[in-house]
């Protein structure tokens, strides 16, 4: 967390809760500006702030409230954690063991890699981290279970996922269930990075005293601030994929001399060896890579002693992804984080489950490979990966570059500044989640329908922007 000089600090907190906010002495603007709504009030609220302005702390703040509003052991209890990404569900968990967990809080995480998959595994956790389509599956088997009743505060990360086109759906029928599926009061706290119509997310994420509260807080309020850049490039008609993403690593020595003010890089690219063909070729750039090599060559010298690129390394470049022994991936991270290596390559997977912020930050390609097909990144992927860039402790500002195809170049421009409206994309799935909704019986007529209906993200937006959806303003 940023520290700042606001006079709001954990010293604000009942003495019991200071030790989860111990490593910083006070909350930074934009947690200070979001004390009164997510902390003394119980309303729901829903929060767009820059990547590492300390959105996660916000959620801690509505657990301790929650915390406060209930007697200990606090049996009866849940707090749920939805999150897009099962690294960011991981990393969660990893932190609240650690402040929660001497509370007497217990944490459970339920994504695609765990195994726990049956209520009684859970019933004893306090707080649940999950991502939607997990929580999807899992509560169309818990239709009739106390569990859901006992989920008190529900907290979405990253709630512009909404927009996905084949997770969004997901995301959406599950707040719509919980909030149908819990007896008394729920509370929602959600949070992103970009929400253009941030009044339109409130408005779903209502209850019976009305839309949420919000709070929205512009690039002005990065702790690093943050230049984006977005490059586009020629792409032949009879051009594949792989060819492209090939001519985009003769670009990359170009691209770090101009952006990286000679301050560590990390080049995000789709596959293992893409990262290590990418930093092969920057190596042999010898010109771009001077006034890198003598300062990497010194520090590294002792440090890295088996790592298969050591050649590379040598030279200021190393590449870093999840098929390296973990002893060489450490080493790689460390001589990366304290600025001995200049230049890494890496997979999505580092963004999701290492932090390693760098100064400049550069997504090779748009495009990734998932289950031998290419797609491209998500939003969420792609805004994990910018969130890389800035370091708190060294830099006062930043630059993100996406190198993309030339016809794209406009769709990425608006995803970088914040300014493309979040749609809804549950029109395309939504004879499939109606029926679903129907088996669980949590619809059983036309009415009930037209109220499920009401409920979701999908309603609000068809009313402002029918023709996304296919209908007339007169319909």
């Amino acid at each position: 967390m940023t520290k700042n000089t606001s006079k709001l600090g954990a010293e604000n907190l009942s003495f019991g809760f200071r030790s989860v906010f111990s490593e910083f002495p006070f909350f930074n603007y934009v947690q200070s500006k979001a004390l009164d709504d997510v902390f003394y009030s119980g309303k729901n609220f829903v929060a767009c702030a820059p990547t590492g302005s300390g959105k996660t702390a916000l959620f801690e703040l509505a657990i301790i409230r929650l915390l406060m509003q209930n007697s200990e052991p606090w049996n009866e209890v849940k707090a749920v954690y939805m999150a897009p990404i099962k690294a960011l569900c991981s990393q969660c968990f990893e932190n609240w063991n650690k402040t929660f967990g001497p509370l007497g809080l217990r944490c459970k995480e339920l994504t695609g890699d765990t195994q726990i998959d049956d209520f009684f595994e859970i019933q004893d956790s306090h707080i649940i981290l999950t991502t939607p389509e997990k929580w999807d599956s899992m509560t169309r088997k818990w239709k009739d279970n106390c569990l859901l009743q006992q989920v008190k505060l529900f907290l979405i990360d990253e709630v512009h996922v909404v927009k996905d086109a084949t997770r969004g759906a997901t995301l959406e029928v599950v707040v719509s269930r919980m909030k149908a599926g819990t007896c008394g009061p729920m509370r929602i706290v959600a949070v992103s990075a970009t929400i253009p119509n941030i009044s339109d997310i409130a408005d779903w994420l209502s209850d019976e005293s009305g839309p949420a509260t919000y709070l929205a807080m512009d690039e002005s309020h990065r702790p690093v601030k943050l230049r984006k850049v977005v490059l586009g490039f020629p792409c032949g008609q009879n051009q594949t994929e792989f060819k492209f993403d090939l001519s985009l690593n003769y670009k990359m020595a170009n691209i770090i001399q101009i952006y990286s003010d000679q301050k560590p890089a990390l080049v995000f690219c789709s596959t293992r060896k893409g990262a290590q063909q990418a930093a092969t070729v920057l190596a042999k750039d010898a010109r771009s890579l001077k006034s890198y090599t003598l300062r990497s060559n010194y520090h590294l010298n002792n440090t890295v002693l088996c790592f298969s690129g050591l050649e590379l390394v040598m030279l200021g470049v190393g590449y870093h992804h999840a098929g390296i022994e973990l002893s060489d991936r450490k080493l790689i991270e460390k001589a990366f984080t304290q600025a001995d290596l200049p230049v890494l390559f890496t997979t999505r997977t580092l963004a999701m489950g290492v932090n390693l912020p760098a100064h400049l930050v550069v997504i090779k390609s748009t495009m990734q490979y998932v289950a031998g097909s290419c797609e491209e990144y998500s939003d969420a992927d792609l805004l994990q990966m910018i969130g890389r860039a800035g370091r708190p402790q060294f830099d006062t500002s930043a630059t993100a570059v996406i190198m993309t195809k030339t016809q794209n170049k406009d769709k990425y421009t608006k995803l970088m500044n914040g300014v493309e409206i979040i749609e809804s994309s549950l029109h395309s799935h939504l004879v499939e989640h109606l029926n679903a909704e129907i088996v669980l019986q949590t619809i059983s007529d036309v009415n009930m329908a037209l109220d499920w209906i009401r409920s979701t993200f999908l309603y609000i937006r068809a009313l402002k922007n029918p023709s996304h959806y296919g209908q007339s303003s007169e319909q």
